[in-house]
């Protein structure tokens, strides 16, 4: 059935489209301004957070490019941009769609995962690693300088305790017990004990303070063999002097009388 109503509106419609786009083509074209840059207030500069190394022609590149001749406020504009707008100070249609890209760019430069590559950072992240690259560096030299140090002092000692086995195994040290008792009381370590040692064999070092059992030999020594056997044990073996028998020592005198 023929229907005259639909044909009729079919035909206003495509009269409207007609003059509409008649209207288009007549009316004066604005060059197009390119996106403002709505960057986040809490980041840091848009310029220092861009990735660089994805501004590029080829794969992986952004789809627009960026104008920074004024750095407080950069703009954008698309790779395929019409370079006119109907709207002046409004951008072209491609140009507004890549409000969402610089949304993207934002969350990905608010919090940046340790493993993202290097080419999705901006220049600031690189600053950012760069610094804990270098606080990691002075924290591993200076364990190094204080493993270094450690090593150095436990070679040190290994040595004082060769010197300390060789000189108890190869020297006849008169009185060693003493030279060392008297040391580890004074709170000498094991390089001032050998040094004591070398001393003592050089004869220009000798311990004072004597237990009782040295003075009791000396006094066996003096009543078996006399003031010139007791001198010579002293200058040999260390063993306390005449002087210092009498000193610390208390000699009864007995004397046998004749009967009344």
């Amino acid at each position: 059935m023929f229907n005259f109503g639909s044909i009729l509106s079919h035909i206003l419609i495509d009269r409207s489209l007609t003059n509409f786009s008649v209207l288009l083509s007549t009316h004066p074209r604005c060059d197009c301004p390119g996106l403002t840059v709505a960057w986040p207030q809490d980041l840091r500069p848009f310029v220092m957070l861009f990735p660089w190394e994805r501004y590029h022609e080829g794969l992986d590149s952004l789809p627009f490019l960026v104008d920074i001749s004024n750095s407080a406020v950069p703009r954008v504009r698309s790779k395929r941009c019409r370079l006119s707008t109907l709207l002046e100070g409004v951008p072209c249609d491609e140009c507004a769609e890549i409000s969402q890209h610089v949304t993207q760019l934002a969350d990905a430069a608010r919090n940046p995962k340790s493993h993202t590559n290097y080419r999705f950072l901006g220049l600031a992240h690189m600053q950012d690693l760069a610094k804990g690259y270098a606080d990691q560096t002075r924290q591993l030299r200076l364990q190094g300088l204080n493993e270094s140090r450690q090593y150095m002092s436990t070679l040190t000692q290994l040595d004082d305790y060769s010197r300390l086995l060789m000189a108890i195994s190869e020297q006849d040290i008169p009185r060693l017990r003493q030279i060392i008792n008297v040391a580890l009381r004074n709170g000498a370590g094991v390089r001032e004990i050998v040094n004591k040692l070398e001393d003592a064999l050089e004869g220009v070092y000798c311990p004072r303070g004597y237990g009782a059992s040295d003075l009791d030999i000396v006094t066996l020594v003096f009543r078996l063999g006399g003031r010139q056997l007791l001198f010579a044990l002293n200058q040999s073996l260390g063993l306390p002097s005449i002087c210092t028998l009498r000193t610390r020592s208390t000699f009864t005198v007995i004397t046998l009388s004749q009967p009344l």
